[in-house]
């Protein structure tokens, strides 16, 4: 592949997409509520499962969308709506997914991978592709999913895993001999998607907050709002302030190298952990707010340091697999990591207030540390900064 700059439409997302979009705020908000109180080992367990088969769900729509969807084609248009209305479907499923639900939820997640296979059969040929890899692609984690529900559980679950694992590592498949793919990927519109889907799950976090709010009317109450709200404005700040003019250059000098392992890999499986790291931070803050001058229970806790802990993760992973050099990440990046755990350690000593206060203390020095990266390494040297390699 030439490293010459690839030609991009730079088009904007386009109505069809937003109101997708819309369909996925309900169905990360039910994930998120799964979260909500004292999740146990095996609630994180089922969050992540849940929130990985709606990813996927998005991932398919917004590759699809990109390639073959700057105009809305009667094809496109039935394969979105068909696509919205299993999401709507699966939604409805979440809190009763792994019981009397699950037959529901496995009908909806077979529909979703389906329905994405017949735009790639009538783009074929413009693809360059065979017919036998959107097949391939489709209809195996389809199959799985209705094969699971004739599966009792526990069994069933582990189908569930199964088909959402052949999804990811059928795309491992992918290389760098998928010039068209590699070339026509529009690096402009995927990061305005990614940056509305992250506006999607902060806004979870706002209405987290605003909901126990309204349940929990009292001063304590009032001042773990306002904290929580501080600090989802921070996290958002930083991601919004710099990372998506990192990430749509980061994506562009992937695209110029022809590295479509690359693109694959910070396009549809490092975002995931940024998106779950969010989505927990909110459930964790939605929790603080209602207890507030109780202790946060111990997996609220977690919820709420590992969300921000992963958030950190993402983003310093997504730096290096643009190809940065390690010293661009060294100031804000293990930080992000490592210290909000102290966070979860400190929480059995102090009110529900007092631990989102320190976890919001915590937020600003990490923002403290991304401005310091700045005037040390540039501009791009920040959240999933891209500053070229020394």
């Amino acid at each position: 592949m030439s490293e010459s700059a690839p030609q991009s439409t730079g088009r904007r997302v386009n109505w069809l997409e937003l109101i997708f979009d819309l369909v996925m705020v309900a169905c990360v908000g039910q994930i998120a509520h799964t979260m909500h109180g004292d999740p146990s080992p095996l609630a994180f367990l089922g969050f992540f499962g849940l929130l990985a088969a709606a990813w996927w769900a998005w991932v398919n729509a917004t590759v699809t969308m990109n390639l073959f969807g700057a105009r809305v084609t009667p094809v496109i248009w039935a394969a979105v709506t068909v696509a919205m209305i299993a999401i709507a479907f699966m939604a409805a499923t979440v809190p009763e997914a792994f019981d009397e639900r699950a037959a529901g939820f496995a009908i909806a997640n077979a529909v979703i991978r389906v329905v994405w296979m017949f735009p790639w059969l009538t783009k074929r040929r413009v693809a360059g592709i065979p017919w036998w890899r959107p097949v391939l692609y489709s209809l195996v984690p389809t199959t799985l999913w209705l094969v699971s529900i004739a599966v009792p559980a526990p069994g069933r679950y582990a189908v569930w895993v199964l088909a959402i694992v052949v999804e990811a590592v059928l795309l491992i498949r992918i290389n760098r001999g998928d010039d068209w793919l590699t070339a026509n990927l529009d690096v402009a519109h995927l990061t305005e998607r990614v940056a509305l889907l992250v506006v999607i799950v902060f806004g979870e976090s706002v209405l987290s907050i605003i909901t126990e709010l309204d349940l929990a009317w009292a001063p304590a109450t009032w001042a773990a709002a306002v904290v929580g709200l501080v600090a989802v404005v921070l996290l958002a700040w930083v991601f919004f302030t710099y990372a998506t003019t990192s990430v749509e250059s980061g994506l562009h000098r992937l695209q110029s190298r022809g590295s479509l392992t690359g693109l694959r890999d910070t396009v549809m499986y490092l975002p995931f952990l940024l998106i779950a790291g969010v989505v927990l931070f909110a459930a964790g803050l939605g929790t603080a707010v209602a207890e507030a001058e109780a202790v946060l229970p111990a997996g609220a806790a977690v919820a709420l340091s590992g969300g921000v802990s992963l958030y950190f993760l993402a983003s310093a992973a997504e730096s290096l697999r643009y190809g940065v050099a390690w010293r661009t990440v060294l100031l804000w990046g293990p930080a992000g990591i490592v210290l909000p755990w102290a966070v979860t350690l400190i929480a059995p000593h102090l009110s529900a207030l007092g631990t989102i206060t320190a976890m919001a203390l915590l937020i600003v020095l990490l923002v403290a540390l991304n401005v310091q990266n700045v005037r040390l390494m540039g501009p791009h040297a920040v959240v999933g900064g891209d500053a070229p390699p020394k």
